[in-house]
């Protein structure tokens, strides 16, 4: 009996061994880019391994980086940055289309809204993605003047195809009208006003998922512990699609939640949708100032990327 029992035990500690082993390998297969295979892509990857694992997700590593991009006319300094990529564009539809494919390209590599890849907390929080930091180089004043008008990227969503089927809006935002977004906004007595982006300075291209409560948690509540949770929350000034009462049932359609303003001046700082088939609400990816007020008002517990 003590023969079997030493067997069982070292079959156990080989067992932890190359679970171990194994995810150390993952580890460094994810740290490496071999081959082909792209930066976006190895988040993309990484981001379905922590949210298929069985264990815990923050000992599945993400492998996502923030890119560094200067959006430039021919001949640009690009000084606002150190070492950027740099993108030329001669119209201001070209550079549209550039932040339309890095808002794009950030909802993919976090799995579109429907991989839960934070798992369940206690309370609900905001974990916040940086995709892109891009600098708006000021030889750009040549084809949009001073600022860069985001009512206009958001034309360009509706008005341009990602795919075959889909325009850019509906494959972020699930609607293909920037309409329904301002009338929804309009119906609860809010502005529509987009805001600007300035030349000269840099931009976040973020997105956001907001944390579950954990199954334990919910008991807790059934039981009368009641907790509140704010989920993007902006102060007074701008205006977020979604403040969340955790418990509490939702608007219907694509957008959740409730709008916080101050006046009709207010700027759409970002709004959130339902998971895809998971009960994770996601704050689409927007364009925010970097380092800003606005940026600090989204109220991220993390930022998930490395710089």
């Amino acid at each position: 009996m003590r023969k079997n029992a030493e067997i069982t035990t070292q079959q156990i500690v080989a067992l932890v061994i190359v679970i171990a082993s194994f995810a150390i390998i993952l580890f460094f297969l994810f740290r490496l880019n071999l081959g082909e295979t792209t930066d976006e892509e190895l988040c993309h990857n990484s981001v379905l391994t922590r949210g298929s694992s069985v264990i815990p997700s923050d000992a599945v590593p993400l492998n996502c980086h923030r890119k560094y991009i200067c959006i430039t006319k021919s001949g640009g300094s690009c000084e606002g940055l150190t070492n950027p990529e740099r993108i030329e564009v001669k119209t201001l539809n070209e550079t549209y289309k550039v932040l339309a494919n890095e808002m794009a390209n950030c909802w993919w590599m976090f799995g579109e809204g429907r991989i839960n890849y934070i798992g369940d907390d206690f309370v609900s929080d905001n974990y916040c993605s940086i995709c892109s930091q891009i600098y708006f180089d000021e030889s750009l004043e040549g084809i949009s003047g001073k600022e860069i008008e985001k009512e206009g990227l958001y034309d360009f969503l509706e008005n341009n195809k990602i795919d075959k089927t889909n325009n850019y809006l509906e494959y972020l935002t699930g609607t293909d009208k920037k309409e329904t977004i301002k009338k929804s906004l309009e119906e609860k007595g809010a502005s529509k006003y987009f805001g600007n982006i300035e030349i000269g300075k840099q931009y976040f291209v973020i997105m956001g998922i907001t944390s579950k409560i954990g199954y334990h948690w919910k008991i807790l509540q059934g039981v009368g512990f009641a907790v509140a949770g704010a989920s993007f929350f902006t102060p007074a000034g701008w205006i977020t699609y979604a403040v969340f009462a955790v418990g509490t049932a939702t608007t219907g359609g694509a957008f959740v939640g409730e709008q916080v303003y101050a006046d009709e001046s207010a700027e759409i700082l970002s709004f959130t949708i339902d998971g895809r088939g998971i009960d994770n609400k996601f704050m689409v990816p927007t364009i925010i100032e970097a380092n800003s007020e606005k940026f600090n008002a989204l109220n991220c517990e993390e930022i998930l990327t490395l710089a």
